[in-house]
């Protein structure tokens, strides 16, 4: 049938296109485009990859995108008055108009210049009497000026010190002015000019000889290669900055004479960057530096450093630009985002922003009434803040020392009016203070509930009302809420209203108190008003409870306490609306998740209903950290589904959501909190800062407040001494520009070595047309900083509409591979033994029935899997405000909206013992040698240095797979370590169990590639199970040999021992990813195995692996042999090297098919490939090292369904394939103990495929797509025989190439192409067919 199949194909007519879509990575260079309406901002142009982006700074948008080159960086674009555009990169120039058409922006080409012998580095437009010239610097030290109407080089000058160049900047209007600074290999800079010899020659000939190069100067004092200069705009000024991480501004001569002087002396080094430091500008006050520490700094032109700016990361900012007239600064860097502030117009000496008519910042500073009665330092009995409580902008409430309330209203020119509201008690300090406001509306009265807590133990609630600026006490009631220093905190619960408070004690009590309030109340009336203790909430960690929030829906109380624990409360409805008075009631925890936050402090808690029995919370703490968790009130199981480290923030207060945000607290675009001495307001959606205070740290009283658009509406107070300082920023206009601007999605920061594609539910059949839908696509990345990033991909102006960062690897490991897994293979079994558990199904089981897995592996053997999260929630989308001190400005109804979002939840993370090694060592820890059939193959182990276990995983598959009725499902991975180790894993779904199974042996060298193959052995016609499967793994060796490896046994013996596992005795520990400050991680993991002994295919062994104990109950043992192993916390490092799992030796290995390294692998089937005797046809597709790809055409036969196939693995060494240079190898190979035969019938070789080394290849049977060092794209097709025949080639964009993966819309007619490496981008391949 594959035959007919070829045939059929090679009898139609098809047209076939490859397009190049989108690049995403670095931004290389940036320029102003003056507006055509000169009132308006001005176009931003950048340079990313190949193209040109063009972003109108009004809209805060891109425009459109053009491809200037064709795998050619754009390292610099010049703007001329008349909208001509030089681009540069590499040794070309083109002359570009951009022009507006109707709507549009039309980039029309006007002169592309011939390619000169040196790289470029600057262009200048000049202005002639007749025509215009470009000036072109290169990087031997010349100088070419072309003719633009003439299209030729008129005139060429070297300097008169030769030397390559590392930078270049040109200045002048015209050729007398022109003034050429050269940052040379030698750390210095010369700077030279072009003067006439005749001063009465007026006209520019070709090869005037009028004309010659002077030298002006040398400057030296750099100690690094100088990467970037600038001139002034007067050009008496030159700033540079190097590698050294320095800048320096220098005094740059005007006068005619040449001097030959070495500058040795600088006016001003400008020291601040802790690495190397790669743009910069200057202005006529104002110099910019930008670095590869992701800083921007500004510096005034004496030194002194006015504000540092850090939004991006990664490898750094590589580029930065100024426009003076709207005080616009850009910059853009490594990782893709493109960010735009507007700076103040002036900049105080103490580095922070003055309250100036751009930024409308009102600064205020005030003393309580009573303390500005105090003259002279403060002693014991002198009044000071306690606690600060924001309710709107511009109301503040403030507790004293003392015991006075105040209340204080923010004025508009500057002034704060007093009006004290009520002392608790005399001189007992207030320690506590909590706020319920409700939500303030135009031409309304206020209504305040303030609850205070003194030193004595004693509460007090006041009610505030009446108009903003005249607060008048509506109702005040106390009563003793505990003993004297034992009240340590209060809390009111949103949802609960004002009928309900929360004292906190220092043992981890809470205390729930009724409030009753009279019909109509009085002035401090106490009597009037009932208060009753309700319950009493005991945590289990005995902690002090710090914050609280509810869902009364659901009936549940969430608590965090002072050392990371969160603690779950039932608080039933029947409790608060109750009429007794129980005052020894007691409630216990419902749940409790340890160490959400590591051991710092949970400062906030959100609450938001998912369904009617589900709920999510959102915690944030002081390690920096936004916890998401979900909780299932059928199972009462409390689940970690992922989690945010701000890096930026080393305490985080709360987050909170924009007005157009419909995915609840899952989508918090705003984070609060400290970093060092600075309070801060993070945006989490653009990765960029919204604000900034020096304030002396989190430990001061403080409170904020802000509004729909903290950009632009934002409160915050402090206290320092005795004085409490203000910062009010809150601009009404709706239509005011928000700055700071993200303009590009920010993506890696760093070089990506993997990528998938995470497929969704579309249209694939054969005749099916990729729609809009089908073409928009989510990509899954690995990057070097160790972090995992789901990307989406869709048509239109900008490709890339969408970047979720999921998390990363521990300690920031990288990320070295990647790969999903959603099919469940699933074959019937004996199920008398296996246990069904379906009892308290959780979310895990109930939406997760089929999982869609992705694991990522890299740097210390980390090995990460994420669980997909695709599902519509209708949600109600609350409000966060008043809660924990921060709030948002609108109060209308709840909202119910629908939106689909994809994502995955971290799920768990396996990590070896830190003195351990993936190889397994002998008790005399020499070398084991391993003969094969033909020939000796030798494993070799040595004794390491336990200090030094610096392995990292390289390449990872993975399979999942169950028993047909078991809620077990066991997610089969097989890793490839660099210490030439293969192993296989097993993860058990849902307890979240790790499992050694097996160890791949022997292996000569270090594997880079694995695939795998699972054939169904029978198809049962009901329910479509399968009586069994064959499972292959191949992999490919840095030594060019490619293996298969049977671990069908492996995988049936360990899934049978598995089936009477009792997963509800099984206790994981592992929780939550050990990332962040203070979390989980680093326990040592000892073996209680002894006396092991080595075992092979009688599968007696298997390890429980990484985070996981299992705790073995009287009621269930796992039996597993006499040679069981399972790891448990211990606090003693030891060596695991002892353990022995079963070895599992290859089926066949393929000897010499790449004279080096196989890079890349992938398996295909033939398209009809299922043949009449059970057997399947694949295509094997490798490429390496060597520029060249194979084409393996083998055959898997099975084992007639009579024969019973035995579930070990085979003892026999298996014959060696050598293909050599074959063209044909037909070639079969029968296992005697396994369920299929090998049958290889074909094998092509492509040896220059590529013209570099070969990084990732994909077919799926019909078509091929390879991607090189080269930087192309090439579109190959199965012939007859499996012969491959070259279609098509695209240059890319993207600079070292290191993955490709990609994804069928349709068939053999459409398809999207993604490549990874210093970027990302995809290509569409489409094909059309017309039958003859």
């Amino acid at each position: 049938m594959a035959m007919a199949v070829e045939v059929e194909v090679e009898e139609q007519s098809e047209n076939w296109r490859l397009q190049i879509g989108q690049y995403m990575g670095e931004i290389s260079a940036l320029s102003f485009l003056p507006h055509p309406s000169l009132s308006s901002l001005p176009f931003l142009l950048a340079g990313s990859g190949s193209q040109l982006l063009v972003y109108d700074l009004d809209l805060g948008k891109m425009i459109t995108s053009f491809y200037v080159f064709q795998g050619i960086r754009v390292h610099g674009i010049t703007c001329c008055c008349n909208d001509q555009i030089a681009v540069f990169g590499e040794r070309r120039v083109k002359l570009f108009s951009l022009a507006m058409a109707a709507a549009d922006l039309k980039l029309t080409l006007l002169q592309s210049l011939p390619k000169f012998g040196s790289w470029v580095l600057d262009v200048c437009f000049f202005k002639g009497q007749e025509s215009s010239f470009l000036a072109v610097g290169c990087s031997d030290n010349s100088v070419y000026l072309w003719d633009i109407s003439k299209s030729s080089v008129v005139l060429q000058l070297q300097s008169p010190e030769k030397s390559l160049l590392y930078s270049m900047r040109l200045w002048g209007d015209s050729l007398e002015a022109l003034r050429i600074a050269s940052g040379t290999i030698y750390n210095e800079i010369i700077v030279w000019k072009v003067v006439p010899d005749d001063s009465l020659a007026n006209s520019l000939q070709h090869h005037d000889p009028n004309y010659r190069a002077v030298h002006v100067c040398k400057l030296v004092g750099h100690e690094g290669s100088i990467f970037r200069l600038s001139w002034s705009s007067n050009g008496s000024k030159l700033v540079s900055v190097s590698d050294d991480r320095s800048a320096r501004v220098w005094e740059v001569c005007s006068g005619t004479e040449a001097s030959d002087e070495l500058r040795e002396t600088v006016g001003l080094v400008l020291f601040g960057h802790s690495a190397r430091v790669w743009d910069c500008c200057i202005f006529d006050s104002l110099i910019v530096t930008a670095g590869e520490d992701c800083t921007c700094r500004l510096w005034k032109l004496d030194g002194k450093q006015l504000q540092m700016i850090k939004e991006h990361l990664g490898r750094g900012i590589w580029r930065c630009l100024y426009d003076p007239k709207f005080s616009l600064l850009i910059t853009a860097g490594f990782d893709s985002s493109i960010k735009v502030h507007q700076l103040h117009t002036s900049l105080s000496l103490e580095g922070h922003s003055e309250a100036k008519e751009i930024n409308r910042t009102n600064i205020y500073t005030a003393r309580t009434p009573s303390s500005s009665d105090h003259v002279g330092l403060m002693d014991s009995k002198s009044e000071y803040v306690r606690c600060l409580r924001f309710t709107c902008e511009d109301i503040l409430y403030v507790a004293t020392n003392h015991g006075y309330l105040y209340h204080a209203k923010l004025s508009e020119n500057g002034d704060v009016r007093w009006t004290e509201i009520v002392q608790v008690s005399e001189k007992v300090p207030i320690v506590c203070m909590d706020l319920l406001s409700k939500p303030f509306k135009p031409g309304c009265d206020v209504e305040d509930w303030i609850a205070v807590g003194d030193g004595k133990g004693n509460m007090k609630v006041v009610r505030v009302i009446g108009d903003i600026g005249s607060p008048e006490v509506d109702i005040t009631f106390s009563w003793s809420a505990g003993q004297e220093r034992q009240l340590l905190g209060t809390h009111w619960c949103q949802p609960l209203g004002c009928g309900y408070i929360f004292t906190a004690d220092p043992r981890g009590t809470l205390k729930l108190w009724r409030l009753q309030y009279p019909l109509k109340p009085s002035h401090n009336s106490v009597g009037g008003c009932n208060v009753s203790l309700i319950a009493e909430l005991t945590s289990c960690f005995g902690i002090r409870i710090m914050c609280l929030d509810a869902s009364f829906e659901d009936e549940v109380l969430v608590c965090g306490d002072i050392r990371g624990n969160l603690v779950l409360f039932p608080l039933l409805k029947s409790t608060l609306v109750g009429t007794s008075v129980a005052s020894d009631t007691k409630i216990f925890a419902l749940n409790y998740f340890k160490g959400a936050h590591g051991i710092s402090t949970v400062m906030s808690i959100a609450v938001t209903r998912l369904s009617s029995n589900q709920i999510e919370i959102c915690s944030t703490g002081g390690d920096g950290c936004i916890c998401y968790m979900e909780y299932d009130r059928d199972g009462q199981h409390l689940e970690f589904i992922g989690m945010k480290h701000v890096k930026e923030l080393s305490l985080i207060h709360s987050v909170c959501t924009d007005n157009n945000s419909v995915n609840g607290l899952s989508s918090a675009h705003y984070a609060a909190g400290f970093a060092s001495v600075d309070f801060i307001i993070w945006n989490l959606k653009t990765e960029t800062k919204v604000l900034q205070i020096p304030c002396g740290g989190w430990r001061r009283p403080h409170s904020y407040y802000v509004g729909d658009l903290p950009e632009i509406k934002n409160s915050f107070a402090y206290v320092k001494d005795e004085v409490i300082h203000i910062y009010r920023h809150w601009v009404l206009d709706a239509c005011r520009k928000i700055y700071p601007q993200n303009l590009h999605i920010q993506f890696h920061g760093r070089e990506m070595h993997s990528l998938c594609f995470i497929s969704e539910e579309i249209p694939s059949g054969e005749n099916a047309t990729p729609s809009l839908f089908s073409r928009s696509s989510w990509i899954a990345t690995g990057c070097e900083d160790g972090t995992v990033r789901l990307t989406r991909y869709s048509p239109g102006i900008e490709n890339w509409s969408e970047s979720k960062l999921l998390g990363e690897h521990v300690g920031g490991s990288a990320v070295r591979s990647l790969c999903s897994v959603s099919k469940i293979h699933v074959f019937s079994a004996d199920m008398t033994n296996i246990t069904d558990g379906r009892e308290g199904r959780n979310s895990f089981e109930e939406d997760r029935e089929f999982p869609f897995l992705l694991i990522s592996v890299g740097a210390k053997r980390v090995l990460t899997s994420w669980l997909l999260r695709n599902r519509k929630l209708n949600k109600t989308e609350d409000s966060l405000a008043g809660k924990q001190h921060i709030a948002t400005e609108n109060d209308g109804l709840p909202e119910v909206s629908s939106s689909s979002s994809m994502t995955f939840q971290w799920l768990s993370t396996d990590m070896p013992p830190k003195y351990s090694s993936s190889n397994k060592f002998s008790k005399n820890n020499n070398k084991a040698d391993v003969d094969t059939e033909e020939g000796n193959m030798q494993l070799k182990s040595y004794n390491r240095d336990k200090c030094e276990d610096d392995w990292r995983y390289l390449a990872v598959t993975a399979f999942l797979v169950k028993y047909a009725g078991s809620r077990l499902t066991v997610c089969f991975v097989v890793v490839a370590c660099s210490d030439a180790t293969l192993a296989l894993r097993a993860l058990v779904l849902p307890c979240r169990l790790w499992f050694d199974v097996a160890l791949l042996v022997p292996l000569s060298s270090p594997v880079l590639a694995l695939h795998h193959v699972v054939v169904p052995t029978h198809l049962l016609s009901k329910e479509n199970i399968q009586d069994g499967s064959a499972y292959i793994v191949i992999s490919g060796a840095t030594d060019g040999s490619i293996a298969f490896w049977d671990l069908t046994g492996s995988v049936k013996a360990f899934m049978k021992r598995i089936s009477v596992l009792d997963v509800e005795k099984l206790i994981d520990f592992q929780k939550r990813p050990r990332t962040g400050r203070g979390s989980q991680g680093g326990r040592w993991w000892k073996s209680l195995g002894s006396g092991m002994s080595k075992n092979r295919t009688d599968m007696e062994s298997v390890t429980v692996r990484s985070g996981m104990v299992a705790v073995e109950k009287r009621s269930g043992n796992l039996s597993m042999g006499s040679s069981q192993v399972i790891h448990i916390a211990s606090d003693k490092p030891t060596d695991d090297s002892s353990s022995e799992i079963c070895e599992v030796c290859p089926a066949h290995v393929l000897e010499n098919v790449h004279q080096s390294g196989v890079n890349c692998l992938h398996v295909s089937d033939v398209k009809g490939s299922q043949i009449s005797d059970g057997g399947f046809l694949y295509h094997l597709l490798s490429g390496g090292d060597d520029q060249a790809l194979h084409c393996l055409r083998f055959e898997l036969t099975m084992s007639l369904a009579g024969q019973e196939a035995e579930i070990s693995t085979p003892q026999i060494k298996n014959p060696v394939t050598q293909l050599g240079d074959a063209k044909n190898v037909v070639q079969s190979c029968q296992n005697r103990n396994s369920t299929y035969n090998i049958r290889f019938l074909s094998h092509d070789e492509v040896l220059s495929a590529h013209t570099s080394a070969v990084k990732g290849i994909w077919s799926d049977g019909s078509w091929v797509f390879s991607a090189g060092l080269d930087q192309r794209i090439r579109c190959w097709r199965f012939e007859e025989q499996g012969k491959l025949t070259e279609y098509d080639t695209l240059i890319i964009s993207v600079p070292e190439p290191e993955a490709l993966d990609a994804r069928v819309c349709s068939r053999g007619y459409y398809y999207q192409i993604a490549v990874a490496g210093r970027g990302m981008q995809i290509a569409e391949f489409s094909a059309s067919c017309n039958r003859n």
